[in-house]
């Protein structure tokens, strides 16, 4: 969708700067942010070896069995309020300034976060964990809807997965962190762990508030006018439909009705059901491998590296080359795997082999990134977007909640076998999913080509001029903003639009 060859080389070289500009503001705060985002989430695995379990009474013992029932409901509790949270935030955000609503999420989830210390039972846990959902799911939706209005489709894969690759680089964060606070933090260590999280959240929200812009064509003091120009033509030439828009009921049942938006939500189910087994069972995994606690919890670090590394090798691919996505989507698939067949297979001791297989599961972020930038470079329409983007987030933790009953206790002596079968099988349905989206892409870009062919071969359209400038993808003026802006269209009603790849 981009127009270069239109423009001189100055005007390019202007884009570019502002391209930059943008980087430079929007991505460090993205980035800190959905990396605190995994990291209270992954703190219960760490909290799990420093008495957590114990304190709240997360596991039992059923005639001489032990049961971590109560623990993968705890873990679970958590993405049953993102589901119930995620669908009507969504529609929020198209309806409240961006920046400004999800500033306020993070500081209230940060609050919730630290209230976890004054839990003292299962039950109350459990609450607090579906309350802590509900904030969070606020996150996600929202830097996706972000990345599809200050970025073209074309630059959409490098930043996802750049703010994405948080995930492994507060892995390794956290790790360090939970050691010292390991060893300092008292009679309840795990404690300090919530108290420093929940403190540093609210802190970031505050942060958000004051420096994060709402909108290319709102971009606030950072942007002179020259700059504020080019953000308005990117964003008109990018076609994603505008943010704070009237919620549009044939969007949402088109996106309903398309089997695109469920193969997303299996996707997403399929490729997180691996977080159950390096997330939240990931520190209790590698203890079972016989190791101590603090081993345990500095052996997490090279998972976090696994996972930014194949996250910046296949973002970097889906950028460099066109309409490749959907092939690189099963190919990044592939190292988890292999690492779900090692770690199941290798003996389980103290050594490199189990360890190798589950930092190669570690990897799984590689193809939830391409499954999001797929998500959002073919999508427009806020309304639709919206929709989308929350069946996305709901397959996200339908696939987590299952990921959470997987890890048997009375399976440890089988490897914990249910677990990487179902890691396996995951993997290989979202890579043939993959594969069917492409089908599909394909055909609907072909019927539109001959459509557009046809069309030009007939007479004019009875279109207003208004419109032909919204669905042409180029504005000039703020009378043309206005009118891209009211058109807001789905991508199924801009016959211009082409699925990438």
């Amino acid at each position: 969708m981009s127009d270069d060859r239109q423009m001189t080389e100055e005007e390019i070289a202007i884009e570019r700067k502002v391209v930059r500009k943008v980087d430079a503001i929007l991505l460090p705060i993205m980035l800190v942010s959905f990396g605190l985002q995994y990291y209270d989430k992954s703190v219960l695995g760490t909290a799990a070896v420093y008495g957590i379990i114990k304190d709240l009474h997360l596991q039992t013992t059923v005639n001489g069995v032990v049961s971590t029932t109560r623990y993968s409901t705890a873990t679970a509790a958590f993405y049953y309020g993102y589901i119930v949270g995620v669908l009507p935030i969504a529609f929020l955000f198209t309806r409240l300034p961006l920046a400004k609503t999800t500033a306020f999420f993070v500081i209230i989830w940060g609050l919730v976060c630290i209230l976890t210390v004054v839990c003292t039972s299962y039950q109350g846990f459990t609450v607090q964990r579906v309350v802590l959902g509900i904030c969070e799911s606020a996150v996600s939706p929202a830097f996706v809807a972000i990345c599809a209005l200050w970025w073209e489709p074309q630059e959409q894969a490098k930043r996802i997965g750049f703010f994405y690759s948080a995930t492994g680089v507060f892995s390794m964060f956290s790790s360090l962190v939970n050691i010292g606070l390991g060893k300092t933090g008292g009679a309840h260590p795990w404690k300090s762990m919530y108290y420093f999280v929940g403190a540093l959240t609210i802190f970031w929200g505050f942060v958000i508030l004051l420096i994060l812009p709402d909108h290319p064509l709102r971009p606030g003091r950072w942007f002179t006018t020259e700059e504020r120009a080019v953000l308005a033509r990117r964003f008109a030439r990018n076609q994603a439909g505008a943010s704070q828009q009237p919620i549009k009921p044939y969007q949402v049942l088109e996106a309903v009705r398309d089997i695109k938006t469920w193969l997303y939500l299996l996707m997403a189910a399929s490729i997180y059901i691996c977080n159950g087994s390096v997330t939240a069972f990931g520190a209790k995994i590698i203890t079972g491998l016989g190791y101590t606690s603090l081993q345990a919890t500095a052996l997490l670090v090279p998972g976090g590296a696994m996972t930014v590394i194949t996250i910046a090798i296949f973002s970097y691919y889906a950028d460099k080359y066109t309409n490749i996505r959907t092939l690189l989507l099963p190919i990044s698939c592939i190292p988890v795997i292999v690492g779900a067949i090692v770690i199941w297979a290798a003996p389980w001791k103290p050594t490199a082999g189990p360890l190798i297989g589950y930092y190669l599961v570690a990897s799984f972020g590689a193809p939830y990134v391409l499954l999001l930038t797929l998500a959002s470079s073919n999508t427009a329409g806020a309304t639709k977007k919206a929709v989308t983007t929350g069946f996305i987030f709901i397959g996200y933790n339908a696939g987590n909640i299952a990921a959470a009953y997987l890890v048997f206790a009375k399976e440890a002596h089988i490897k914990y076998r249910s677990t990487w079968i179902s890691v396996i099988v995951g993997m290989v349905f979202a890579s043939a999913a993959s594969l069917v989206l492409r089908w599909l892409y394909v055909r609907e870009n072909k019927k539109r080509d001959k459509e557009e062919l046809a069309e030009k071969q007939s007479e004019e359209t009875t279109r207003t001029d208004e419109e032909k400038a919204a669905l042409a993808g180029s504005v000039d003026s703020l009378d043309g903003l206005a009118s891209l802006i009211v058109a807001d269209k789905s991508d199924k009603k801009i016959p211009g639009f082409r699925y990438t790849l």
